[in-house]
């Protein structure tokens, strides 16, 4: 078809993975059949064509064939974009309809060879009147979307039923790597563990748990030189990312993260519940009771480490609070500029705890208490109860966990039945193949045999994460007791910042103020 008018074209082709640049939509082929279009119907082709290749449809700002032809765009170098489809723009429609409509203000049109629009005269083109372009649009973004939400079902599914099979359906974290082989055609994948990868990782739980904050520990591995998973230097979110992550203990998480945070945030609001399940392909770097300690010491400094309270030289600041009105305190260095009054006299400095809710509320009074004697009266307080046995060890303890007499005999009963059960299971089955007993006797032996299977193994899990929590109790106290030996060398010896950590660790409240000091302790 022939014009009456000149028509500037150009060509945008995209695909979002390599194994799509070798069908039917690689990038030759749509640059063929649009090249094809635009000789036929006698348009003008001004540049060469604009390529992405392998880089997925929502990301707009990292792909460059895009963004160059935006920028040409800008410079109305010209008046038409050929596509093969809309859905090269984005197969999401919202980012599909966010690159043609800064075309359309530009007023260049787009044409698509699957749902063509015959295009007008650029001199007298309006974006608002072109009603059958915005019908067409519409439909292809909607079909668009929908095909990508099918792609997009059909992967999860995929990588559900890998996850519920104990592999790990994506990337393998830090500390891990990837071995390929061959077994014939098929493509072998083991996930092994990357030892010196491994020893950061440990030395990341090790030092969190000794005290040490995610941002210090990010510091010191950039400051040794360490290469972090990704960029030039460790940060703080990547150590938090690790100290959460399951993974290391032998587990395979997914469907707990979530690229868009909305949507996250909106699946934990209603209690969406990922998978977890143990490993069948990679070992566990972390023991889990060192997760758990982890997880327990992230607990305890809570909300009373962040911000100003980390930052602050208030050995309580987080954790103290002003007893009139519930509110954080402050920490006041005065200079007291003696000399001046008096030459005789020296310059003094002193040390204030402030309540931090006057500010805001006028009626507190400002001033809590002397630094020094309301942390010298902490410190003594724990002098007091370290030098206690019996405190040590409820301070320790979580008292809700006990085995009972009757719990450790129906263990026993249960163990016992349990070594049975796969002999017991051996005799049904010999009496079906020998005809003593039917097909329907077989089914329901066999079903009853696995019911006090389950049953038994409930009482005996129940001992054992009893047992295993009383003992990781035990060792904590074994620890805590050794640390204590003389706690005046260890606490003049200790850093600031691990003085603070100590505190947070047995200390869950104190309310100062009027003269009078209170203390919660964790136990």
């Amino acid at each position: 078809m022939e014009n009456k008018f000149t028509i500037r074209a150009v060509i945008y082709a995209r695909v979002s993975t390599k194994e799509q640049a070798e069908d039917k939509i690689s990038i030759p082929a749509q640059i063929t059949d649009c090249r094809k279009t635009i000789i036929e119907r006698g348009w003008e082709l001004v540049k060469e064509p604009y390529i992405d290749e392998g880089i997925s449809g929502h990301l707009l700002e990292e792909r460059k064939g895009l963004q160059d032809l935006l920028g040409d765009a800008r410079q109305h170098i010209f008046d038409l974009v050929v596509v093969k489809d809309f859905d090269r723009f984005a197969r999401n429609r919202v980012a599909a309809t966010i690159v043609r409509e800064e075309l359309k203000e530009l007023f260049i049109q787009t044409c698509a060879l699957n749902t063509p629009v015959e295009p007008k005269n650029p001199k007298m083109y309006d974006p608002t009147d072109d009603d059958l372009g915005i019908m067409v649009e519409g439909v292809s973004d909607t079909m668009a979307e929908i095909e990508r939400n099918k792609i997009r079902r059909r992967m999860m599914m995929g990588k559900t039923a890998i996850a519920k099979a104990g592999k790990i359906p994506n990337n393998v974290p830090y500390g891990y790597k990837i071995e390929r082989s061959f077994e014939g055609n098929k493509v072998c994948r083991k996930v092994l563990i990357d030892e010196e990868k491994a020893s950061v990782v440990r030395t990341i739980f090790d030092e969190y748990i000794k005290g040490k904050g995610a941002l210090n520990i990010a510091f010191e591995l950039t400051k040794k030189g360490v290469k972090p998973p990704r960029g030039l230097y460790w940060r703080a979110q990547a150590v938090k990312y690790m100290l959460q992550n399951q993974t290391y203990t032998g587990k395979v998480l997914w469907g707990w993260r979530h690229a868009d945070y909305k949507k996250n945030q909106q699946r934990s609001i209603r209690g969406h519940q990922g998978i977890i399940e143990e490993s069948t392909e990679h070992k566990a770097i972390i023991p889990e009771a060192i997760f758990a300690l982890a997880q327990k010491e992230k607990k305890i400094r809570g909300n009373s480490q962040k911000g100003r309270a980390k930052m602050s030289r208030g050995l309580l600041t987080g954790i103290a609070k002003c007893i009139r009105c519930g509110s954080g305190v402050t920490y006041l260095t005065r200079h007291h500029l003696r000399k001046k009054k008096n030459p005789k006299w020296n310059d003094t400095i002193t040390y204030e705890y402030l309540c931090g809710g006057y500010k805001y509320s006028k009626i507190c009074q400002r001033r809590i208490m002397s630094a020094t004697r309301l942390e010298d009266f902490v410190l003594n307080q724990i002098r007091n109860l370290v030098n206690n046995p019996t405190a040590r060890e409820r301070l320790i303890f979580d008292r809700n966990i006990t085995i009972s007499d009757n719990l450790e005999e129906d263990y026993k009963y249960a163990a016992q039945h349990l070594a049975e059960i796969e002999r017991r299971r051996q005799r049904v089955k010999e009496s079906y193949e020998a005809g003593i007993d039917s097909l329907e006797t077989y089914g329901a032996n066999l079903k009853r045999l696995e019911e006090e299977e389950i049953k038994y193994h409930v009482v005996a899990d129940d001992y054992q994460f009893k047992l295993q929590k009383i003992n990781e109790r035990r060792h904590e106290l074994e620890k805590f007791t050794k640390s204590l030996e003389d706690f005046n060398t260890l606490w003049d010896n200790a850093e600031f910042e691990e003085k603070k950590h100590f505190l947070r660790m047995i200390i869950k409240e104190i309310r100062a103020g009027n003269g009078k000091i209170e203390i919660d302790f964790r136990f």
